[in-house]
């Protein structure tokens, strides 16, 4: 299977759970497409760096257990 070019429309069908996690990342402010693309990245690199390691084969789907977050050092926002 090979991935869309570049500039190609990717369609997803988006079900409860899509929605729901799209509704968290998007009260950041991001578009939808900001959040698939983000959402995207972070778990293409993470895949990328385990099989880099040898944490798995190249191809096979990595184990992510956990993930590290940088406690928030800026000024109070209520949302």
């Amino acid at each position: 299977m090979s991935a869309p070019t570049e500039g190609a429309r990717l369609t997803v069908r988006v079900d409860a759970i899509l929605s729901d996690d799209l509704e968290a990342m998007m009260r950041t402010g991001m578009t939808a497409s900001d959040a698939v693309r983000t959402a995207v990245s972070i778990v293409a690199g993470t895949y990328r760096n385990a099989w880099a390691m040898g944490v798995c084969p190249d191809g096979v789907v990595p184990e992510i257990r956990a993930c590290e977050v940088t406690p928030y050092d800026g000024p109070e926002k209520h949302v």
